[in-house]
C-alpha cells in the first residue's frame, strides 16, 4: 500500500505538481525583491502572508483535478488498479506538505531577518488562508470543470477581501489578522473559520467529482 501510494505520488510530481510548485516557490524568491522584509512587525508581517503568500495555496491546490483530463496520466493510474478517490487523496496531501514547506521556509527567512512575529500564529494564519484559497478553487473546479473559471473565483475573492466587500465578509475575510492587529488585537484574525471552511470545501470538492464521474 505505502509502496503504491509513493508511486502516485512521484508520477503526480512528475507529470503535475512539479511546474505549479516552481512556480510557487518562484512567488515566495521574487516577493523579496518586490518589498523589505527586514526588522518587521507583526502588522506588517501579517501584510505580507495574507497578500502574497495566500497565492501559494491556489498555485498549489487548485489543479488537484487537472491530471485527470491528461490520459497518459490517467493510463498510469489505471495500471495500478487503484481508484480515483485515494489517488486524488495522494495529490491532495503531497500539494498540502509542499505548501507547509514553503511557508515554514518564508517564515524562518523572514525570522533570519530579524522580523518579530509570533512564528507559530502566523505559520497557522498563512495556511488556513492558503487552504482556504486552494479549496475555493478545488470546489468550484469540481462543478465546472474548468481549470481557467477555477482560478478566477479565489483570485475575485481575494480583490473582494481587499476592497469594500471586505466588512461584509467579515470573519471570512482574507485580511482578518492585518485588520485584527491594526486595532490592537492578538489573536488570530478568525483564521479558524477560513480553515474550517477549506476543509469543507476540499472535502465537497472531492465528493462532486466522484459522483460526477470526471
Amino acid at each position: 500500500m505505502l509502496e503504491r501510494g509513493l508511486s502516485i505520488a512521484k508520477i503526480n510530481w512528475k507529470y503535475n505538481l512539479l511546474p505549479h510548485f516552481l512556480v510557487a516557490a518562484l512567488l515566495c524568491i521574487v516577493s523579496p525583491l518586490l518589498m523589505g522584509v527586514e526588522n518587521l512587525d507583526e502588522e506588517q508581517v501579517a501584510a505580507i502572508i495574507e497578500v502574497y503568500l495566500s497565492f501559494l495555496g491556489i498555485i498549489l491546490l487548485v489543479p488537484l483535478f487537472l491530471p485527470d483530463t491528461n490520459r497518459e496520466i490517467r493510463d498510469l493510474t489505471a495500471s495500478k488498479n487503484t481508484p480515483l478517490l485515494p489517488v486524488r487523496l495522494i495529490r491532495l496531501a503531497e500539494a498540502v506538505i509542499l505548501l507547509a514547506a514553503l511557508l515554514i521556509g518564508y517564515l524562518l527567512f523572514l525570522k533570519m531577518g530579524s522580523c518579530q512575529f509570533r512564528f507559530g500564529v502566523f505559520l497557522y494564519a498563512a495556511f488556513a488562508t492558503c487552504l482556504f484559497q486552494g479549496g475555493l478553487g478545488v470546489l468550484f473546479y469540481s462543478v465546472v470543470d474548468n481549470i481557467v473559471f477555477a482560478y478566477m473565483i479565489p483570485f475575485l475573492y481575494f480583490v473582494l477581501s481587499m476592497g469594500g466587500a471586505s466588512k461584509l465578509l467579515g470573519k471570512f475575510s482574507l485580511f482578518g489578522l492585518r485588520m485584527e492587529l491594526a486595532v490592537g488585537g492578538t489573536g488570530t484574525g478568525g483564521k479558524i473559520y477560513l480553515f474550517g471552511a477549506a476543509m469543507l470545501m476540499l472535502a465537497a470538492g472531492l465528493i462532486i467529482r466522484k459522483a460526477t464521474r470526471r
